[in-house]
């Protein structure tokens, strides 16, 4: 009776519980990546994030499931990466000269990558993987914003009277402020010119910057 009973339960259940296995495998370490995500008030949270590496990983596991001894179980993974990269694309938001979500986008592609890992059986690769990834998200944040602090880029819109050195007083002063000017324009506005120029420095020296303009009797700033 034992024997029969073991018999069901590798012939039945085990095959079946390895692929729960997987399964939980991929939801658990989609939602540590995602729960970063949640902490950080991302739009792709928790349940998204989870969501992704949980279907990514059913997909992976059911190509195995429905072919045939011919059958290459890659085909459908295959088409998770291309299918995942439309998901991503919309993750992405160009707003004037700025781009948000490409931190998004990626995550959402390397969380497939995590999800497809895991429905393979791959449990190693799975769990260094969202290891890289937490680490790439929760140090490199910080590299990320440190950098951005000293390359910061802001626009400056401001009038000035009109002399032969206009130009080369303007250029004067964002050297001098230490910011790097990489788009200029002006144009004349009765006996003024008027400057519209991007520069690109940290945030301390633009705020510093700005300070000097307001208090200065030569320029005046504009919305």
């Amino acid at each position: 009776m034992s024997a029969w009973l073991i018999d069901i339960a590798r012939d039945y259940l085990w095959p079946d519980m390895e692929y729960v296995i997987r399964i939980v495998a991929a939801v658990i370490l989609g939602g540590l990546i995602g729960f970063e995500r949640e902490l950080h008030d991302k739009p792709a949270g928790l349940r998204t994030i989870m969501l992704i590496c949980l279907g990514a990983c059913i997909f992976t596991i059911a190509s195995e499931l429905v072919g045939g001894p011919d059958w290459n179980s890659t085909r459908i993974a295959a088409q998770i990466v291309t299918g995942i990269g439309f998901l991503g694309a919309g993750a992405i938001i160009h707003y004037r000269q700025d781009v948000f979500g490409l931190t998004t986008a990626a995550t959402i592609w390397a969380v497939a990558a995590i999800g497809m890992t895991a429905g393979f059986g791959l449990f190693a690769l799975a769990t260094f993987g969202t290891l890289v990834i937490l680490v790439a998200l929760l140090f490199f944040d910080f590299v990320e914003h440190w950098v951005g602090e000293r390359r910061d880029i802001q626009e400056y819109h401001f009038i000035t009277p009109k002399t032969d050195d206009t130009i080369d007083r303007v250029s004067e002063l964002f050297k001098n402020a230490e910011l790097g000017v990489r788009k200029r324009g002006y144009f004349e506005e009765g006996s003024s010119l008027v400057f519209d120029i991007v520069a690109m420095g940290s945030k301390i020296n633009h705020e510093q910057l700005r300070a000097d303009i307001a208090n200065s009797e030569e320029y005046t700033l504009r919305p």
